[in-house]
């Protein structure tokens, strides 16, 4: 039985593939232009021309180090406002708005108003940590205030404040900071991606993307996606089993 739901799991992901892609070339033959939409046989040719360019690499890496940086700041950021307003009431009743107004604004908003002052270069950076800092900030607040005050009642009979923290407190509240960091993830490299298309560095995915729209290079354009979609895949599953081995 075990064997035979092993086998079914294992045979469901290509299948369900080779459905998409048979849908999408059946699609792209009614439509009989490969500028509105090429075959997946063009895609994965032109897919493997950007692999093989060295310059891709070096958009894929920026894009990368823009993303780590943002993400970074942002986790820091919501972590700490998520300490601060779990603590004090009026820094709660303060700045709770202010997480609402950035959960309700538009990707795009913060991009437009960003390109005023900024450097090309920094718009995505600083986009990215703007989305991921309410997320974390939600929920470490949270789980902040779901910790179970007898724990650490307990915790303080055998351990000094910076101790009880990392073997009591930080315990009690991880699980619930790691899958929101894995769903924060997700949104931010969508956010890079977004915010390097309007603003245009120099080397950047989105710079591509864009390129790719305007000459109509439509081929290039959806191997670009498929890419995204994939290192979004690969971040997130990378994460995960990171996030799963702090917890153990």
């Amino acid at each position: 039985m075990f064997l035979n739901e092993r086998i079914r799991r294992i045979v469901k992901a290509p299948l369900l593939i080779l459905f998409y892609i048979t849908i999408w070339q059946l699609l792209s033959m009614t439509v009989g232009s490969s500028m509105l939409l090429p075959t997946p046989g063009e895609t994965v040719k032109a897919l493997v021309s950007i692999l093989a360019d060295i310059n891709s690499w070096q958009n894929i890496g920026a894009t990368f180090l823009r993303l780590i940086i943002g993400f970074g700041i942002g986790s820091i950021m919501g972590i700490a406002l998520a300490a601060i307003t779990a603590s004090n009431r009026f820094f709660y009743t303060i700045l709770s708005p202010l997480r609402l107004i950035i959960k309700s604004t538009p990707v795009l908003s913060f991009v437009l108003i960003l390109l005023v002052s900024l450097y090309s270069n920094i718009v995505p950076i600083a986009v990215c940590a703007i989305m991921v800092t309410p997320m974390l900030w939600a929920t470490t607040e949270t789980a902040i205030l779901s910790i179970d005050p007898k724990l650490t009642e307990m915790g303080k009979i055998y351990y000094k404040p910076f101790k009880r923290l990392f073997l009591v407190d930080v315990p009690q509240m991880f699980p619930q900071i790691a899958t929101s960091a894995v769903t924060a993830l997700g949104f931010a490299w969508k956010a890079v991606i977004t915010a390097e298309v309007l603003s245009l560095p120099r080397f950047a995915v989105g710079n591509k993307m864009y390129l790719s729209k305007l000459y109509l290079e439509t081929p290039d354009m959806f191997a670009w996606t498929l890419l995204v979609i994939a290192l979004s895949l690969c971040l997130e599953m990378a994460l995960r089993m990171l996030t799963s081995r702090l917890e153990k």
